[in-house]
């Protein structure tokens, strides 16, 4: 099984559910427990935002020296990282403390370590075949995404940890522990990659990047920005909010909620890589999620809570399509000597304009509108749909290239 993947590839595989999961139950409650410890909600939003600029700056840094200080030790570097930021979190309850740990780390944010993603999906576009390349992906994040509905799930234990008698501060702090647990096991995977996965940097300054390449490098920063900038008025800590404000759930449910979200998405990952094979990487793409966005801009504007939720779920089974997609035809399109750094000044302005959205959003739920963060992303993230298609249809990935000749 999987024989067509290196033992790297693999061990990455097995990193992505513990990561998944630690992940999600954390996001999930991480906003409602700095608001029990007396953080505003505008001022959540910046601690998010924050958390997201530093990873953006690790990101950078990791794209440009990773493969000369080592891919693996900078994995491990950024999974001690959150294995200590968890830590924090389970021994302390000082809110300064807390907020400045969840800069450094980033924790709260749904996706995990970004500067960590990056590097384990460049390893992995070496670990298999092109022609098997967004399937790997696909396979990836699908265990991500049923890892993520499992501790979506797990959530419900801050529940059951209250009607043991733990109180509530206690209760989120052992959830800090289970998380800071799991990324030690995230750590001792790392430490098992295999010298495969470097790349030989073979002169002294790297070479620069292709002219083709540069282009490619502004067009999609401008592109994936705007897309990241709409995704990031709606994360998984200020939806969960939204629903726990708006219809009084408890996190017992909303978890609930996170676990089937997760679950469609995994349901439409394999999906996407057999539909890419047919259609193509940037159609796969595009077709998914513009349907999606449209379903995310009226989830607020329903009258209940079953419709509203309907949409969500119907959104989430679409959303992520491009997921698999998107991180293939990035790898596919450049160099491989050129991987690395492309992600990381691609991740730059991205993350940059994924660090603001919560700010602002979380503004503009506590002083303008509380809905409004869906419509405003909706909007966003459908333009830029639009325009990926009318830029990037005919830049095709060399297995599309291949077949095109055949």
């Amino acid at each position: 099984m999987l024989d067509w993947v290196d033992r790297n590839g693999k061990l990455l595989l097995a990193v992505r559910p513990l990561q998944s999961f630690a992940a999600s139950f954390v996001s999930i409650f991480f906003a409602v427990y700095l608001k029990s410890l007396g953080l505003p909600l505008w001022q959540i939003g910046l601690v998010l935002t924050g958390g997201l600029t530093v990873s953006t700056l690790f990101n950078l840094v990791a794209g440009f020296i990773a493969d000369r200080v080592g891919r693996r030790r900078m994995l491990v570097f950024f999974g001690l990282l959150s294995a200590a930021a968890g830590s924090v979190y389970f021994i302390s309850s000082y809110p300064p403390l807390l907020v400045a740990v969840a800069v450094v780390s980033s924790i709260g944010y749904r996706g995990g370590f970004g500067a960590a993603q990056m590097l384990e999906r460049v390893i992995l576009a070496q670990s298999c075949a092109d022609d098997r390349r967004t399937r790997l992906y696909a396979i990836r994040s699908t265990g991500g995404s049923v890892a993520t509905a499992v501790g979506s799930l797990f959530t419900g234990f801050v529940v059951i940890l209250q009607g043991w008698r733990f109180t509530e501060p206690a209760s989120y702090r052992l959830m800090f522990g289970v998380y800071a647990l799991l990324n030690v096991a995230v750590v001792f995977l790392y430490s098992l990659l295999g010298e495969e996965a470097e790349i030989e940097v073979e002169h002294e300054e790297q070479a620069p990047l292709s002219p083709e390449t540069k282009r490619y490098v502004v067009l999609l920063s401008v592109l994936f920005s705007m897309d990241a900038l709409g995704g990031s008025f709606t994360t998984h800590s200020l939806v969960a909010y939204w629903f726990f404000e708006r219809f009084g759930l408890g996190m017992d449910v909303i978890g609930a909620i996170f676990s089937a979200s997760s679950l469609l998405a995994a349901a439409s990952f394999m999906l996407a890589a057999r539909i890419s094979e047919r259609i193509g990487l940037i159609n796969t793409m595009v077709y998914s999620h513009l349907p999606a966005n449209i379903m995310m801009a009226l989830v607020p504007y329903m009258p209940n809570l079953p419709t509203s939720l309907s949409l969500y779920l119907g959104r989430s089974l679409l959303s992520q399509m491009d997921v698999p997609t998107r991180q293939s035809y990035t790898m596919a399109i450049v160099k491989p000597e050129e991987r690395s750094r492309v992600q990381g000044l691609i991740n730059l302005p991205r993350s940059f304009t994924m660090a603001v959205g919560p700010s602002i959003a979380g503004y503009i739920m506590q002083f303008v509108g509380f809905s409004l963060p869906f419509l405003l992303a909706g909007a966003i993230k459908g333009l830029y749909d639009v325009l990926l298609w009318v830029t990037f249809r005919n830049v095709k990935p060399p297995e599309e290239r291949t077949v095109a000749s055949g």
